[in-house]
Parts: C-alpha cells; structure tokens; sequence
C-alpha cells in the first residue's frame, strides 16, 4: 500500500513537471513575420527586441524573428523619411494551456523564454515618403 502511494506521488510530480513546460515543447523560439510601409515601398526596416535585431531589406518583406515576451521595435526608413512603431507580444495558446494545467513555473519558463508569445504575422509601419 505504501510503494502505491509513493508511486502516485512520483506520478503526479512528474506529470506536473511534464505539463507546466508546455509552450517550450510544443512551440518554436523563432516566427516569420512579414513588415508593410503601405505609404512608402522599398524602405529599409530594422526590428529589435530583447532577444535580438532582424532585417528588412526592402517592404513589403518576411524574415524571421525570436520570439520575446517584451515588444517589437521596428524601424523603417527610406530616403530622408524614418518612421518607428512598437508592436507587443502576446500569449499563445499553448501558454493558456500552462495556467489551465497547473503551470506557474512553465508559464515562468515559457514567458522568460519568449516561447509562449507571438507577435501579429503583419506587422504594418507607418512611414510615409510623402510630405
């Protein structure tokens, strides 16, 4: 009866440790993200964030970017014209899923790990080239 409930008890720490690190399982560090100038196309545009800085050599364009928990600068400039937008990052599912299932620590680790935030797909800059 006690080797039961010691097992139980293994299971159970196990399956918490499991389950709190959803998102650094099931979700990648990096997401493609395409940049827009609607007012301004062909600019150059520099993005940054806490985990590091990506290019756009012309708009429209994608590349890929590491995820963060904090946001996105991007810089856009063409000419004489700059133009900077702040875009934030947001919880994905697989974050959700770590607090329904018990996971203060991997909602902690996926958080600090940039793994459970997505940032929009398009992200739109509002340089304009136009006086």
């Amino acid at each position: 009866m006690l080797k039961l409930s010691y097992f139980k008890l293994l299971s159970v720490i196990f399956l918490g440790f499991f389950l709190t690190n959803c998102a650094s399982i099931v979700s990648d560090a990096t997401q493609v993200v395409s940049v827009e100038t609607p007012n301004c196309k062909g600019a150059k545009c520099r993005m940054s964030n806490s985990e590091g800085i990506f290019y756009i050599q012309s708009t429209p364009g994608s590349t890929a970017i590491q995820k963060a928990y904090g946001d996105l600068t991007i810089t856009c400039e063409k000419d004489d014209y700059s133009f900077t937008s702040i875009h934030k990052s947001k919880a994905n599912m697989a974050t959700y899923g770590n607090i329904i299932f018990g996971g203060i620590p991997g909602a902690l680790i996926d958080g600090g790990s940039g793994k459970g935030y997505d940032y929009p797909t398009l992200l739109i800059n509002g340089l304009s080239c136009r006086n």
